[in-house]
């Protein structure tokens, strides 16, 4: 791995080359590479496989090899260095929205949460709003993460948000809504902040967990991928 690591695992990626992907994994972190820099790797070769997918040149099949692989990278990165968390930050609850089933961006955000020292409570996927209020409640969680990638989704983030506020905890709580979204959909649902992209919302988070609730940036604003 030592001639253009970066370019041989994404290429290897892109091929949907697992054994191959597996193999400059270790080989990269031996040579010392971080393991937020080879999942950053991981994921640009998981974007491009995205790309060929919309561009008609993969089937779903090849999408579904490629969700296959990244899970197989994460479980390798988290195995070779565990994520510590940074003492003294409240935890951030995140799951996939009630009738959604989708998981990579969600699970890609997470990784690199943790890889971040951000503690992460995974919900998992279909997460009723009752079961994100219970996270919250439980852990003392300051930040929510709700992801949804169709437009079905912003009904159960709506009712989520509002669920948070019948159990009294709307207002200290920050709600960060991903995927599919927008400004608009971030003031239907009633959110404070909304991100299409993964690195940018692990950094929004953090700042987030890092200050108190009446610091944070005012529910009009918003950030964009």
């Amino acid at each position: 791995m030592v001639q253009s690591p970066d370019y041989l695992l994404v290429a290897a990626f892109e091929r949907l080359d697992e054994e191959r992907v597996f193999a400059l994994v270790e080989r990269g972190l031996d040579a010392g590479l971080s393991s937020s820099d080879v999942l950053d790797q991981a994921r640009e070769g998981f974007e491009r496989v995205g790309g060929l997918y919309q561009a008609g040149a993969y089937f779903l099949a090849d999408l579904l090899m490629a969700a296959h692989i990244f899970k197989g990278v994460l479980h390798r990165l988290m195995d070779h260095a565990p994520a510590e968390t940074t003492p003294g930050l409240s935890p951030v609850v995140f799951g996939t929205v009630q009738g959604d089933i989708h998981e990579i961006g969600k699970n890609l955000t997470i990784a690199f949460m943790r890889f971040s020292g951000l503690e992460v409570i995974d919900l998992g996927q279909d997460v009723s709003p009752q079961r994100f209020v219970e996270a919250v409640v439980s852990s003392g969680a300051r930040v929510v993460c709700l992801s949804g990638l169709m437009t079905s989704c912003y009904g159960p983030m709506r009712r989520t948000v509002a669920a948070l506020g019948k159990a009294g905890v709307r207002t200290t709580t920050t709600v960060l809504i991903g995927g599919l979204v927008s400004e608009t959909v971030r003031r239907h649902v009633g959110a404070d902040f909304w991100s299409t992209d993964c690195l940018q919302g692990v950094e929004l988070c953090r700042e987030l967990v890092c200050s108190p609730r009446e610091d944070a940036v005012p529910e009009t604003s918003w950030r964009s991928g």
